[in-house]
């Protein structure tokens, strides 16, 4: 009886015991395969287990990791070629819209152009008769400038008169004086006086400047024109500048330029000559045709220094 009790407590089945979760198995490495596990390890017997048991182990037993040595696998995609670390990659950069230009950015690059020759054109009437009198204030102050600045006298050109920059220089030698081209003069203006009456003056001026600044353009530079004029109510001696658009103000000389150069663009400098006491249109036309005293002619010259400063801003862009 004792050896059958012993025998039967043998072989009972011990409980189940709890699963040990199965350890990854390293890359690389195989895992053992049962001929080298202990081939001492008793073998024991189970007993079938009940629909709960099995359950019951489904649900505590971790799954098995797969087999991934018997598995194909997938080649690796391509991946992009990269730039090696020390070869960061250049900032992607996008191209700025050029700021917009300011009016001061504007003036600047005008003003840069220059210097511009300059066609100074002064309109009064023609002749003796009419010489010295306010409503030819204009070629006085011409006279005085080209003097001033050494010109050439003027002579017959461009539909009217003319005078240039005196560049000639003379050298003394044993033969005697020779006369050499000093070169480009300081400022680039040639005078031109109207040879026709105020109120048709616009057709001289417009040939003059027709074919100046075709020469002008044919020796690679740009030009501009002045007008120089009498201007009735401003103080005497009064220098005022104003663009080609400006009102007339009542000047016939000046509404046949604006009519014969239509849309050109040029530039007006003009000279106060005072006023009557009468607006009366028969007073008003002895006042600008009789001639200037001594006294209101020196005002009037002295007027050339602020003439030549406009002259200056215009060749030079600045207005």
């Amino acid at each position: 009886m004792a050896d059958a009790s012993t025998r039967a407590h043998v072989n009972t089945a011990a409980p189940f015991p709890s699963p040990i979760p199965a350890a990854r198995t390293p890359k690389n490495i195989e895992p053992p395969t049962p001929d080298d596990t202990d081939s001492e390890t008793p073998s024991t017997t189970t007993t079938p287990l009940s629909r709960k048991e099995k359950r019951k182990r489904q649900k505590h037993t971790p799954p098995t990791p797969p087999d991934t040595e018997n598995e194909h696998e997938p080649s690796p995609s391509p991946t992009p070629h990269r730039k090696p670390a020390n070869h960061p990659a250049k900032p992607r950069t996008t191209a700025l819209p050029p700021p917009m230009a300011t009016p001061k950015a504007a003036k600047a690059v005008k003003a840069a152009q220059g210097p511009f020759s300059l066609l100074i054109c002064s309109i009064g009437n023609p002749g003796a008769l009419y010489a010295n009198t306010f409503h030819s204030a204009g070629h006085t102050l011409t006279n005085e400038i080209a003097m001033r600045k050494s010109y050439k006298p003027f002579t017959r050109g461009l539909s009217g008169m003319v005078s240039r920059p005196d560049n000639t220089v003379l050298s003394w030698s044993i033969t005697g004086y020779t006369a050499s081209d000093g070169g480009p003069p300081d400022d680039d203006w040639t005078f031109w006086q109207s040879t026709s009456l105020m109120n048709v003056s616009g057709v001289g001026v417009k040939r003059a400047y027709t074919e100046w600044l075709r020469q002008v353009r044919a020796a690679g530079r740009e030009g501009r024109l002045v007008v120089v004029h009498d201007e009735l109510e401003a103080p005497l001696g009064k220098v005022a500048v104003r663009e080609s658009w400006a009102s007339s103000r009542g000047h016939n000389g000046l509404k046949s330029i604006q009519q014969q150069l239509g849309g050109v663009k040029w530039w007006r400098v003009s000279v106060g000559i005072g006023r009557p006491e009468s607006r009366g249109p028969q007073e008003v036309s002895r006042y600008v045709l009789r001639k200037m005293t001594g006294g209101e002619k020196s005002v009037l010259e002295k007027s050339a220094v602020g003439v030549v400063d406009a002259l200056r801003a215009i060749a030079e862009g600045k207005r």
